[in-house]
């Protein structure tokens, strides 16, 4: 009888472990789906195809995120002044080829002194170790210069890669380490 009693209690203790356990595990699951999140990849040469289709490839930027927008500083690159512009990359140069559309980001700036006449834009999509890593990188540059050429604005900066499809893109800086965290970041989307 002894031994019954012992069998019943070592069932029962065995029985109570595995439905806390069971109820810990469901947790973690639910947590999981949730908390879980993408690193950022870092990625190749040969990931540049898909940008520039072995030849070259046209895209134009969908969205602009920008956590640190200041409206007081002039050089602001926003969604407005880049949604029309069309962007071509080519494969056998990293110089992107930029046409510009109606609205111009700098076309404001006239404080009676001081008026930006021309807009110019540098962009060169290269590979490059640097803080992200070894990675896609594109270099943005976009300024503005008075008539006389005695005055001048610029801003530029490195956008690492962080996703890459058939038909978009996003280049991003700052501190993210996950897919979708972005601080700043230019959305772009292939033209049909």
């Amino acid at each position: 009888m002894k031994n019954y009693n012992q069998i019943l209690k070592s069932l029962a203790v065995v029985c109570l472990g595995i439905f806390f356990v069971q109820c810990s595990d469901d947790d973690d699951d639910d947590d999981d789906d949730t908390l879980q999140k993408t690193t950022i990849p870092l990625f190749t040469e040969s990931n540049l195809s898909l940008i520039h289709n072995d030849s070259e490839k046209s895209w134009h930027i969908t969205e602009v995120i920008n956590k640190y927008y200041d409206p007081t500083y002039d050089l602001e690159i926003t969604l407005d002044c880049v949604t029309d512009d069309i962007y071509t990359f080519s494969a056998m140069e990293e110089s992107v080829h930029i046409d510009y559309g109606e609205v111009l980001c700098f076309e404001d700036i006239d404080d009676g002194i001081f008026t930006a006449d021309h807009e110019f834009f540098e962009s060169n999509l290269l590979m490059m170790d640097a803080s992200k890593g070894d990675t896609i990188y594109l270099h943005f540059a976009r300024g503005y210069i008075n008539e006389d050429q005695t005055a001048q604005g610029v801003t530029f900066m490195y956008y690492a890669l962080a996703e890459l499809s058939e038909d978009r893109m996003v280049f991003y800086r700052g501190e993210s380490l996950y897919l979708g965290e972005y601080d700043e970041a230019l959305i772009f989307e292939r033209v049909e």
